[in-house]
């Protein structure tokens, strides 16, 4: 019977930690600027995303990224 306390225990505090681990990185990831795209507006109102990145001073172009076709937007890649 202690020995499965023990071991509920120990569970809980990997569990505990991995969580810890993932929410630094993740708010680490949230706050950092780089992360943050800058989007032109709709893929349908942008006549060419990679031109039009370009031309923003974005040497890697841009792409449409969206989670559905009819809501896609074109960002511009950092890096």
């Amino acid at each position: 019977m202690a020995k499965r306390k023990v071991a509920y225990l120990m569970v809980q505090q990997i569990l505990s930690m991995i969580c810890l681990i993932l929410i630094t990185n993740l708010g680490a990831m949230a706050m950092d600027p780089l992360n943050i795209p800058h989007c032109l507006g709709p893929c349908s109102t942008v006549e060419n995303c990679i031109h039009d990145c370009v031309a923003q001073g974005f040497p890697k172009g841009g792409t449409c990224i969206g989670i559905t076709l009819a809501h896609m937007d074109c960002c511009c890649k950092w890096s």
